[in-house]
């Protein structure tokens, strides 16, 4: 049986492809024309051109496959035509669901993401916590929210589909828009951290990659289907995030707190260069909004049912700073 793969080329997705080069299956990739090909482990893969956006190129790609994992999504903080979230987080979902149907496919894996449900805001969030739609904070968090109100439809139409929520997934591999942890780790390595937003004390739910890549093939081997699972590690906050990091690396962590609102005025300017320019800011207004937040987050419903595991944070930055250090073209400060 072949397995069909969208969004392999991210940083999850290429290691996952990796993965699933030992269970000696073909792998059907879809990619974009200018999708990032290179590098990608696995012996038996074989590469579609095409696009989520495109039915007829999912319809291709697909042909014969009995396992889906669907990772494709439009992760930015910020894109000149908002509408392609939706193109991409809602309707290439659907698209991709529609196929797998005709395809009459065992298993689809979609990986959503833990906006979807929202921020926990003093809670821990599980998988039956309700996301308060009157408080969507950017394009990518409503559209992976609404892709999410599709699967219970395509469940009862008879596609067997497992959710999983990956939370904040950091580790080595490639920098992209889904690893911005390594990005930040970057910038405080470079001591370009300005400082901690708000009082530092919001708490962010950490997932070590190699852990996530297995909790997707142990969702797909053991979940149920219609069932959710979130796929996490430790909540932190980002003040302790920054201390672990100074205690790790012997670089002095930000001491100085930016008010929200100083942020959200400087993020209002790199939203209006990036109109102007074209290249994408460092920060918007809405991704601001989001860091006022908690997003704490549970992942017992996976460890109990699955076997899901993850390491502490302290050990998976270990293993990323160690990954930076021995990077070709990184210079220590």
């Amino acid at each position: 049986m072949s397995i069909f793969v969208t969004g392999g080329t991210g940083f999850l997705g290429k290691q996952l492809i990796k993965e699933l080069s030992h269970l000696d299956e073909d792998v059907h990739l879809l990619a974009r024309k200018n999708g990032n090909v290179k590098d990608i482990d696995n012996k038996r893969l074989k590469i579609f051109q095409g696009d989520v956006t495109d039915i007829r190129t999912i319809r291709k790609a697909i042909k014969g496959c009995k396992t889906v994992f669907h990772m494709a999504s439009l992760v930015k903080a910020w894109v000149r035509n908002p509408a392609d979230f939706y193109k991409v987080n809602v309707e290439g979902l659907k698209n991709v669901m529609e196929c797998a149907l005709e395809e009459n496919v065992t298993k689809f894996l979609y990986t959503s993401s833990f906006m979807a449900i929202g921020p926990s805001n003093g809670d821990l969030n599980t998988e039956k916590t309700q996301h308060d739609t009157d408080h969507l904070h950017n394009h990518y968090e409503r559209t992976k929210y609404i892709a999410d109100q599709l699967i219970p439809e395509y469940v009862n139409k008879g596609l067997p589909v497992i959710t999983v929520y990956p939370c904040v997934i950091y580790g080595p591999g490639e920098i992209t828009e889904g690893n911005l942890v390594v990005r930040i780790i970057l910038d405080f390595l470079e001591r370009k951290i300005p400082g901690i937003l708000g009082d530092g004390s919001k708490l962010w739910n950490y997932a070590f990659i190699t852990d996530v890549v297995k909790g997707h093939l142990l969702a797909m081997e053991k979940g149920g289907v219609g069932q959710k699972y979130i796929l996490g590690g430790e909540n932190v906050s980002m003040e302790d995030f920054f201390n672990l990091l100074e205690a790790l690396s012997g670089i002095k962590a930000p001491k100085r707190h930016i008010p929200f609102w100083v942020a959200k005025m400087s993020a209002r300017c790199d939203e209006l260069i990036a109109r102007i320019s074209g290249k994408t800011p460092k920060h918007t207004p809405s991704t601001i909004e989001i860091y006022k937040h908690d997003w704490a987050f549970s992942s017992e419903k996976a460890e109990q049912e699955l076997g899901y595991t993850h390491i502490p944070l302290k050990e998976g930055l270990e293993r990323t700073l160690d990954w930076i250090h021995k990077t070709p073209g990184y210079k220590p400060h």
